[in-house]
């Protein structure tokens, strides 16, 4: 995924802050989209640019995966056991069930 700086707006500086107290962009983007990804579908992070630009590419790369569903599921034979995998998938169909 590009990282259109200009083409979105700029986060607030309490959203920037934010992001950075609960993603761990110390994990790899993909590692975090494989575990976590499921919780967020709507992951609007990544539609913002942040002074932070390597904050901003972490994003970006999160937002990227949990988008498009077959890098994610990659992400997650990478990162989770099967038993992982059929936890999320039972999540993920009890979700939409609602």
């Amino acid at each position: 995924m590009s990282t259109p700086d200009d083409a979105l707006p700029l986060a607030s500086e309490q959203m920037e802050q934010r992001a950075k107290e609960v993603f761990p962009v110390d994990m790899a983007p993909e590692e975090f989209a494989a575990r976590d990804g499921y919780g967020w579908l709507g992951f609007t992070f990544a539609d913002y640019s942040y002074r932070d630009k390597t904050l901003q590419a972490w994003l970006y790369r999160v937002g990227e995966i949990v988008r498009t569903p077959a890098l994610l599921e990659e992400c997650q034979k990478k990162y989770l056991t099967e038993a992982q995998r059929r936890q999320v998938r039972a999540y993920m169909e009890d979700d939409f069930e609602d």
